[in-house]
């Protein structure tokens, strides 16, 4: 039902397009234009000393052409294929196409689409879509399986050893021009009970669930230097369609009801409620950001993977620009904390700063340093802690790099410095007990390009070192690199080697890495390009880490058209 509407829609759109053309100018016209590229990589692999940890050899087939009809209607595509995706039993990964002309975009096959961060936020599915911008309205509107139906895995015997396929639809209608916009989106799925069939011994451990989630999604500016702008969202989420037991009249009212009705609702359902909101001031030399986030625990959506829950914040982000940009100042702080419904033993809070300055002393000299203090405190809540248990954190970093660089017609010089200092403390107020993790990151980086030879060298030292009270780690070393262009551009050939030491006992190991790469361009449409890398990993303490080498050769081909 799915394709033969996809078709119908496809004729129509290019129909219209045909009629929107100018009939004088499309004779001149090429009907169909094709364009884009494919690439296909073909990869070695050895190992001496360890086991493999990739096949010894594997191909990828990555591709991404695009249909221009008469140059008004457009349909992107891509696909990919590998040697891996054979264990799918499915060749192609993913195939999709979002073709458009003018205000009209399809959507067919995988799409991944973002209507807001709290209903449909980036979830690919499989099926069909539209979006429609007519002058300063918004429409959209897809619908498809959100998820796969994965069998029980009787070897893994995972937490969740089995997955439902899941269907549902999203929409939205809007009206807005250029940054000022308002839209509202709602989103419904449901998880089908009867893709899976588990052993008895597995039965129950996955419940199927249906879900309703309506946001608002708007922005607008005024004054000229303000800007707000807001998302919200209540979600409607049954946990458990298998549940016989109604949902009680304390809980069914309001929103509550109004969204029970249009999907199965029992004593597993829950409501949830998100928000973000923020108000920001931009001027020339003065701009500040105010935001308020808070998410309710547990907030779900099934046009979702992941969302940060149980979480209430507030930020203030200020920046200062002088001197026409070369003094810029900026950071933030705010305060969040969990807990939001008191349900938890405690309540975890947190002071979030940091600070960053960039100055430009001239056109070739500048710095830029920053700062950051994240410090969580938690406390007793619901029950009596012990004071073991009472937990303050401190997270500080400073970074500091000064950079310098000279160009002309000859040479192009960059020199770059790097410190930074990291160090994170934990306190137990009890026994005044201090643990502290430093580690010390500094990095000294020189390039010089050779302008009228295309040549370019590179010259780096970097040292690295991390200690606690239980653990110690680090290394030094130095990379060298140089990258060739000739024969008027088309061959390109590079090395690039790098060689570390370890600081402390049972890290004094060396390891030596080595790649070299070489790209060679017969034409604008075809390409090829080769890469072998090299890893040795002498170890000090065998017994503890092995010593080991591997390889890999990369051989790529790229044809443009």
């Amino acid at each position: 039902m799915i394709n033969r509407l996809l078709i119908v829609i496809l004729l129509v759109i290019i129909n219209s397009a045909l009629q929107g053309q100018n009939l004088e100018g499309l004779s001149k016209q090429k009907p169909v234009i094709l364009s884009g590229g494919i690439t296909a990589r073909f990869i070695l692999y050895d190992a001496n000393g360890i086991a493999n940890r990739r096949q010894a050899f594997s191909y990828i087939f990555t591709g991404s052409p695009t249909i221009s009809i008469f140059n008004s209607f457009t349909i992107p595509l891509s696909f990919t294929y590998s040697e891996q995706d054979r264990s799918f039993r499915q060749p192609f990964n993913q195939f999709g196409m979002s073709p458009y002309y003018k205000w009209i975009t399809i959507h067919a096959g995988y799409r991944n689409i973002n209507y807001s961060q709290f209903t449909l936020a980036g979830h690919t599915f499989l099926g069909a879509g539209v979006d429609l911008h007519p002058g300063i309205f918004r429409f959209g509107f897809i619908s498809g399986r959100f998820n796969r139906a994965t069998p029980v895995d009787t070897i893994v015997k995972s937490f969740q050893p089995y997955t439902y396929s899941n269907h549902g639809f999203a929409g939205k209608i809007g009206i807005g021009k250029g940054a000022d916009f308002f839209e509202v989106s709602m989103l419904k799925a449901k998880d089908d009970s009867s893709s899976v069939h588990p052993r008895t011994e597995f039965k129950g451990t996955v419940t199927p669930a249906e879900n309703i989630v309506i946001g608002i999604n708007g922005q607008v500016k005024f004054l000229k230097v303000f800007t707000f702008n807001i998302e919200a969202a209540t979600s409607l989420y049954t946990r458990n369609l298998n549940n016989k037991t109604a949902l009680s009249d304390s809980v069914n009212k309001g929103i509550t009801k109004i969204l029970g009705s249009f999907i199965n609702t029992n004593n597993s359902t829950e409501r949830y409620n998100a928000i973000q909101t923020s108000l920001g001031f931009h001027q020339k030399i003065f701009s500040a950001r105010l935001q308020y986030r808070r998410v309710d625990p547990d907030y779900k959506s099934m046009g979702g993977y992941f969302f940060n829950s149980d979480i209430e914040n507030i930020t203030f982000a200020p920046s200062l620009n002088l001197l026409k940009n070369k003094f810029k100042l900026g950071g933030s702080i705010g305060y969040q904390h969990d807990n939001l419904k008191k349900q938890k033993q405690s309540t975890s809070s947190r002071i979030i700063g940091s600070a960053n300055l960039t100055t430009e002393i001239n056109d070739h000299f500048g710095i830029d340093f920053s700062y950051s203090n994240y410090s969580n405190t938690q406390l007793r809540k619901t029950i009596l802690l012990g004071n073991t248990f009472r937990i303050a954190q401190v997270s500080k970093n400073y970074s500091f790099t000064p950079r310098y660089i000279l160009a002309n017609e000859k040479y192009v010089h960059s020199i770059i410095f790097s410190a930074n200092y990291n160090i994170f403390s934990s306190v137990d107020k009890t026994i005044d007990n201090l643990s502290d993790t430093k580690s010390n990151n500094y990095f000294l980086n020189y390039q010089v390009t050779l302008v009228p030879k295309n040549l370019t060298y590179t010259f780096n030292l970097n040292y690295t070192d991390v200690k606690s009270a239980s653990y110690e780690d680090g290394n030094y070393g130095i990379t060298l690199g140089v990258n060739k262009v000739m024969n008027n551009s088309k061959l390109t050939m590079g090395w690039l080697g790098s060689f570390l030491k370890g600081l402390h006992g049972k890290s004094t190991g060396l390891i030596l890495n080595q790649n070299v790469n070489i790209n060679y361009r017969i034409n604008k449409h075809h390409s090829f390009g080769t890469s072998v890398s090299y890893i040795n990993n002498k170890s000090q303490q065998t017994l503890v880490t092995p010593s080991y080498s591997e390889w890999q050769a990369d051989l790529n081909y790229r044809y443009v058209f």
